[in-house]
């Protein structure tokens, strides 16, 4: 099963079902259908708060009068001065309490195995299903998890609850504190519905070798190559034993497969498969940088047999990330200066609820100021987070949930967990370059450096040093990351400092920006988080930050600025789209002006809000400063969420004595299936190359070989699709054919330049292209006449000596024309090849019936010999 005809088999088999199945699930082009079913659970959640030792997962409880919520949900909302609620940094009180989720889920007649997969929550999760108690995850709130509750379903609608509680706990960090951020509460991230058929990939947290892991090996940004290795682990949770196939497409940005690694093994009944795929993207690779994020998708397609039952899809960057002592940090072979800042996930009222386009706007807001890395502190972030990072070449330095504190050897032991979790669920992101190692200002721990590295040995680990640490521990990282608020002058100078957190004036950014041994900068904070720090805002708990909680920048103050006359009303919509499944949320700012169209910085004025359509006012009527809402740093914040109705919004501001203004929005519809909505098209178009040249040559690896000899007729069969035959003619019976095998020509793909045919004919030659199926065509041909650079070694010296090849007259320019399409180039000559590689054309045709297709090729300027070394024939779309 592992020969090539049986790949190509495959491959089409794939490509087959997924064109064909694509028109009935809506799917787009070329994705596979497979048993795999992903539902977002974002909408129809019944909310009931308190009562931790509630009988609420009963059957029949009536949840008639709970609040009707959507996720991501915080347990209740906040005011800017967490209100008023006066605990200390061991946050004894501040949302230590317990919600009740109810929901109905509908289990597909045909799922053999039913997932519930949590993004996270705070922070212990019970689950009930249909009234039975499923299990509780206890690790803590900042990763990922899930529940098999297969056998605790039936097709149809089931009734499942949840318990999400945020109490204090001993074991689960970062609690018992101290932290100087506040732990919010909830179901504060996406929750799925997962069902999948009995074989299956597993979920990349379950345990070391699970899911889909990628890394690549090797990296030559020089001459643009990869070495990719894809490790996929598959569960056979059948009676039955399975030869389960791994289809793996390295698919362009484009939509085009660039690599296919294939594989089967024999899983028995009741066991795990891990697959070890290995392959590289060895001509027009595209690096992922900050300033071209390039991205690739590996899509692991699962067969049973010859049946495709799963499917899964993972992003990848191609980048190197080197570190020299005399240039700093290395991304792709260039020095990069990391210049960035610390990020809370924190927003005003909402605390940790944040929906996913507002993590992206987050990034977004970074990305526009100039920036390449975040922080994420103190705890593993959103997969959205990442999403965005990855799309916007943000690099990333992801560190599990601590502070300071320290707990009990159950505490140590979920902080590992949630470590493992963390790398596990974000190792694919090519944004991801650092993890924390360490505990917040104690320094580097071993025991969470070796556990990383265990789990991913390609990324470097940082020790979360604090100044007063010193370089004690530093080593144990490959990073040392210290606190840089003052200046830093006594660390050791032959070791790498980053500095995790400043402050990012223009002296210490010219500082770090000097000395290649201070790798860079990250600002604290990105944004104003909530805490119970002291903070020199009286009536406010959010502190620090480049923007406030609402993420507003907010403009230098201006003694030249007039009195205000007129408000300005935007909504930040720019790069994204509103979706209307109760939870997403658009910010609108309204601002004062003076007289010339200045922004007024600072007033005492408030703004009421009002809207028409479908969407509600965040806190309005319950928190204070939510509507009206009070100008800070020159405007005055509102945050809009979606109703479950999809159309336009209109945000109307007004405040006494100033004309009203308005603006407006509009949210499109939700839809549910996660996998309909993030699948793009796949088109694994056939390709295939051929290596012209007499018996005896050097074959190009990858390419097949097409063997002539001199003056005879020429043909080969190639299995290209379902059978291509292809056939040399001379246009007429002058018409003479030499064909070489000499293979010293030096240069990228040497060994096809190397040798070839050269025809000399006054009508040219043909080659005459059979069996080829209805469709579009590409053909590019290889034209370079090869000067011998043979030694004694060469087998093929003498017989060059005898026939001269080398030495008859070449073309300089070759027609290339087929149909109605035609096109010339430069025929390039020598021992070596030019930078620019040899002379090609490319001709596109149509397909339209069974006749052959004729491709012709002749001297541009005469009759002189034309060299053909080669040539790629492939679909196109």
């Amino acid at each position: 099963m592992r020969g090539l005809g049986r790949v190509l088999t495959f491959v089409l088999i794939a490509t087959c079902i997924a064109r064909s199945c694509s028109a009935v699930s809506e799917l787009p082009d070329g994705y596979p259908e497979s048993e795999r079913r992903k539902t977002s659970l974002t909408t129809h959640w019944k909310f009931y708060l308190g009562d931790p030792e509630g009988n609420y997962y009963r059957s029949d409880v009536d949840d008639a009068n709970w609040e009707q919520v959507s996720i991501p949900h915080t347990l209740k909302l906040t005011d800017i001065n967490l209100d008023g609620c006066d605990d200390d940094k061991t946050q004894l009180t501040f949302h230590r309490i317990v919600g009740w989720y109810r929901r109905t889920i509908n289990v597909s007649d045909n799922a053999s195995k039913v997932f519930l997969e949590f993004e996270g929550a705070h922070q212990v999760t019970d689950l009930w299903v249909n009234g039975e108690h499923v299990g509780q995850h206890a690790i803590g709130g900042y990763t990922p998890f899930h529940f098999d509750i297969t056998n605790f379903v039936r097709s149809g609608d089931n009734s499942i609850t949840l318990r999400v509680d945020n109490r204090r706990r001993e074991d689960t960090p970062p609690d018992p504190g101290p932290f100087d951020y506040v732990k919010f509460s909830g179901l504060y991230r996406d929750v799925f519905l997962t069902e999948t058929g009995p074989l299956h990939v597993t979920f990349p947290w379950e345990d070391f070798f699970a899911g889909v892991m990628i890394t690549t090996p090797t990296v030559d940004p020089l001459h643009g190559n990869a070495t990719i290795s894809v490790r996929t682990s598959v569960r056979n949770e059948s009676v039955h034993a399975k030869e389960c196939g791994v289809l793996t497409w390295i698919i362009d940005a484009e939509g085009m497969v660039v690599l296919r690694l294939w594989d089967t093994e024999h899983i028995a009944p009741g066991m795990d498969r891990t697959f070890n795929q290995c392959g590289g993207i060895e001509e027009g690779l595209r690096l992922w940088s900050c300033e071209d994020p390039y991205l690739y998708r590996v899509n692991t397609t699962i067969f049973d047999g010859d049946r495709v039952v799963d499917c899964v899809e993972n992003p990848l960057g191609v980048r190197s990330v080197t570190l020299s002592k005399e240039d700093g940090v290395l991304l792709n072979g260039k020095p990069i200066e990391l210049l960035g800042a610390n990020r809370h996930q924190h927003y005003a009222f909402i605390g940790d609820a944040v929906p996913d386009s507002l993590h992206f706007k987050d990034v977004l807001q970074l990305k526009q100021q100039g920036m390449n890395i975040v922080r994420t502190a103190h705890y593993p972030q959103d997969n959205a987070l990442l999403d965005a990072c990855d799309r916007l070449g943000i690099l990333v330095y992801e560190e599990p949930p601590t502070w300071i504190g320290i707990g009990n050897d159950a505490w140590f032991d979920n902080l590992e967990r949630a470590a493992r979790r963390m790398v596990r669920n974000h190792r694919n992101h090519p944004s991801v370059i650092i993890w924390g190692a360490g505990i917040n200002h104690r320094g580097a721990v071993p025991r969470m450096h070796y556990a990383i590295k265990q789990e991913d040995p390609t990324r470097w680990t940082a020790s979360n040093s604090a100044e007063w640490t010193g370089v004690q521990n530093s080593g144990v990282t490959d990073l040392f990351t210290n606190m840089d608020y003052d200046g830093i002058d006594d660390w050791t100078r032959n070791e790498f400092l980053l500095a995790m957190e400043g402050i990012a004036t223009p002296e210490n950014i010219a500082l770090y920006s000097s000395d290649p041994m201070r790798l860079g900068l990250i600002h604290w904070t990105a944004h104003a988080y909530y805490t119970f720090h002291p903070t020199k805002h009286p009536g406010s708990r959010m502190r620090s930050g480049l923007m406030d909680g609402f993420r507003t920048k907010g403009i230098p103050e201006d003694a030249t600025s007039g009195p205000p006359v007129a408000m300005r009303i935007v909504a930040d919509m720019e790069g994204r789209e509103l979706i209307a499944d109760g939870s997403d949320i658009v910010m609108a700012f309204t601002s004062f002006v003076d007289q010339e169209g200045n922004t007024v910085p600072a007033t005492d004025l408030d703004v009421h809000y009002s809207l028409i359509g479908p969407a509600s006012i965040v806190g309005d009527g319950v928190i204070d400063g939510a509507n009206p809402a009070p100008v800070s740093r020159g405007a005055a914040p509102v945050m809009i969420r979606t109703g479950l109705s999809a159309g336009e919004i209109t945000i109307r501001a007004e405040c006494p004595g100033f004309d009203p203004v308005e603006t407006k929005v509009t949210s499109g519809p939700f839809n549910a299936d996660w996998i309909a909505v993030n699948a793009r098209p796949i088109y694994d178009l056939q390709r295939v190359r051929v290596d012209i040249g007499e018996k005896g040559q050097l074959v190009q690896f990858g390419w097949r070989p097409w063997f002539g000899e001199n003056d005879q007729p020429a043909s080969i069969a190639l299995d290209f699709l379902s059978g291509v035959a292809v056939e040399l003619k001379t246009g007429s019976d002058e018409g003479v054919t030499r064909w070489l095998g000499e293979m010293n020509v030096k240069g990228f793909h040497g060994f096809v330049m190397g040798e070839g045919v050269c025809v000399i004919d006054p009508e040219g030659f043909e080659l005459v292209f059979s069996g080829l199926p209805p469709g579009r065509y590409a053909l590019t041909t290889f034209h370079h006449a090869p000067v011998s650079n043979t030694n004694s070694m060469d087998p093929n010296r003498e017989r060059l000596r005898t026939l001269n090849i080398h030495q008859i007259p070449v073309a300089k320019t070759v027609s290339v024309s087929a149909k109605s399409n035609s096109t010339n180039t430069e025929m390039t000559s020598g021992k070596v090849l030019p930078e620019t590689g040899p002379g090609t054309a490319t001709v596109h045709f149509d397909v339209e019936d069974t006749d052959p297709v004729s491709v012709h090729l002749r001297d541009d300027n005469g009759v002189r010999g034309v060299w053909l070394n080669g040539f790629e024939l492939q679909e196109v779309r």
